[in-house]
């Protein structure tokens, strides 16, 4: 890993590692194939908590704020987005057990 990454850079990057690793991948083969989609993946689902996740898109839904809300990188809050497109049991669940606030008049970002 380059020594210069942010915080949220480093654990993003160490995370989707980890996922080749368990997954026993070899090779650099591009960000549009299966097996980065998977990595990014992995990353998303053990770097946000579903519950935080659904707290604070109930305040902005901007990937960029909720990046920044969660100490993520924007392209782990689209993975997990997508994961959850595919499993939207799982956003449902956590607003209902955390207490969906009520929308806010003014939004933060």
């Amino acid at each position: 890993m380059a020594s210069n990454l942010t915080d949220a850079q480093r654990r993003c990057v160490l995370a989707h590692e980890v996922s080749h690793a368990k997954h026993r991948d070899h090779g650099c083969y591009g960000h549009t194939t299966a097996m980065e989609r998977r990595a990014d993946t992995d990353a998303a689902r053990l770097l946000i908590n579903p519950f935080e996740y659904a707290a604070a898109e109930v305040v902005c839904d901007n990937a960029i704020w909720l990046a920044r809300e969660l100490n993520v990188m924007p392209y782990i809050v689209h993975a997990y987005r997508e994961w959850l497109h595919e499993h939207p049991e799982i956003l449902w669940t956590a607003e209902r057990e955390s207490g969906k606030k009520e929308e806010y008049d003014e939004q933060p970002c």
